[in-house]
């Protein structure tokens, strides 16, 4: 089974992920999803279902969007 790769990517002026501007990275595997980011220095990482929990949760606090790798 091979891990699709995803991020949370910050939204261009059209509201579409901008793939040069992703702040978090995930993989979602066929039971969960998986993020990894740093932060103050720390490798921090969560897990959800899916990457579009993932993205429900992230995206809102952050104002990212889902952008498939």
């Amino acid at each position: 089974m091979t891990p699709k790769l995803f991020g949370l990517a910050e939204k261009t002026e059209t509201g579409d992920p901008d793939p040069t501007r992703v702040h978090i990275w995930g993989m979602q595997l066929p039971d969960r999803a998986i993020m990894y980011w740093r932060e103050d220095h720390r490798n921090q990482f969560a897990v959800f279902d899916t990457a579009a929990n993932a993205e429900s949760r992230f995206g809102t606090l952050f104002n990212l969007t889902l952008l498939w790798v």
